[in-house]
């Protein structure tokens, strides 16, 4: 288990199994953020934060929540909004220790244009 932390510690997420792939998203907002994607489920990780912490961002089709701590800043991860199971989420995987991503593949979509890896 792994566990991803915002800079002052107040949102933590655990990650039962870390993914052997990353993916860095060249659309709009990912490449403003400079996250690190490792996809996940809700099943698969647990977030937790106090109450109010967690601070959400949801635009365009209105389909993912990208949420971040409401004390540091950071962007910790996003949360699919369909009810469809099982539930999505990413982990923005810059939260984690660089050793605990060191070895993984990191692939580019591009979410920008083409809506395809490109690497």
């Amino acid at each position: 288990m792994l566990e991803a932390s915002c800079h002052c510690g107040a949102v933590k997420i655990k990650i039962d199994a870390m993914p052997d792939t990353l993916v860095q998203c060249t659309c709009s907002v990912c490449r403003r953020y400079g996250a690190l994607w490792a996809f996940c489920t809700t099943q698969t990780t647990t977030v937790h934060a106090e109450q109010g912490t967690l601070v959400p961002y949801i635009w365009g089709d209105k389909q993912i929540a990208f949420q971040h701590c409401g004390v540091c800043g950071c962007m910790t991860h996003y949360d699919s909004l369909s009810t469809d199971e099982p539930r999505r989420r990413a982990v923005n995987a810059r939260m984690l220790l660089a050793a605990d991503i060191q070895d993984a593949t990191v692939r580019t979509f591009d979410g920008a244009d083409t809506w395809q890896f490109i690497d």
